[in-house]
């Protein structure tokens, strides 16, 4: 089974001139699932679905770059036209006190209503929105979560923001089409902790022997064309940017989506 990745968002940190930040639509035939949710990525996953139809959402951390248009997508779906089930979220325990945090406290019980937030058991796969997701904690400078997700024989596995650890090699461990932050490239000195490096992208994709690597959180003052020649440096296979729009097929063609 194919797996379709659609690029929303792609920026780290903050949105840069007409990106967004972090989100990656993934569908087939059946299904579809957002992991993360920043700022502007719902704008561009509503080219391609409406909100109702969106089927589960997958939060790697509680950073606002990864999560804060989940406000916008539950505003959606609160006032729809036809009564909407509650959707599936997968996010760290934190998840609800910093998601109700800006919210009235008049409308914070309904707010909810909306979605059904679930946290991970690390290790354990589970069925979401047809999708099998395996979990891992990240090592972030808050807690967080690797995805591992798998339709049929296709796997992509999504870093989130994440220092190199065990968990992003086992996870990664023969993907398909392997996510990857790349923060930072050569023009900043010093990487900041709890992030990749594109070089450092690089070197995982190549230790856990990924089919290809996606960059995306690059900081948006550095250079893609930098970050994608370093990580290819380290790893043989092919290498992109992520932007906005870019559409990846993961497993066998077509794909009827």
């Amino acid at each position: 089974m194919s797996v379709k990745v659609t690029v929303c968002g792609t920026s780290g940190g903050y949105a840069g001139p007409g990106k967004a930040c972090a989100g990656f639509l993934l569908s087939n035939e059946e299904n579809t699932l957002m992991l993360d949710l920043g700022p502007g990525a719902l704008s561009n996953m509503l080219e391609y679905l409406d909100a109702d139809a969106l089927e589960a959402l997958a939060l790697t951390h509680m950073h606002y770059d990864h999560y804060v248009d989940i406000f916008g997508l539950c505003t959606a779906r609160r006032f729809w036209e036809t009564s909407l089930a509650p959707f599936p979220v997968l996010a760290p325990a934190v998840a609800r006190d910093i998601i109700g945090s800006p919210l009235a406290e008049s409308s914070r019980e309904e707010f909810f209503k909306c979605m059904e937030l679930t946290v991970p058991e690390p290790g354990r796969a589970i069925e979401l929105a047809g999708f099998e997701v395996t979990a891992l904690p990240s090592a972030h400078v808050i807690d967080g979560f690797i995805y591992r997700i798998k339709a049929g024989e296709s796997t992509v596995c999504y870093s989130g923001d994440t220092e190199k650890c065990d968990a992003l090699i086992e996870l990664a461990r023969g993907a398909d089409l392997f996510i990857c932050e790349s923060t930072f490239t050569s023009e900043v000195p010093a990487r900041h902790k709890g992030h990749l490096s594109a070089t450092e992208a690089g070197r995982i994709a190549a230790e856990a022997e990924v089919g290809s690597l996606l960059l995306t959180h690059l900081w948006p003052t550095l250079s893609g064309e930098k970050a994608v020649q370093e990580a290819g440096k380290q790893y043989n296979g092919p290498v992109e940017l992520a932007f906005e729009g870019l559409t990846l097929f993961v497993g066998p063609y077509p794909c009827a989506v």
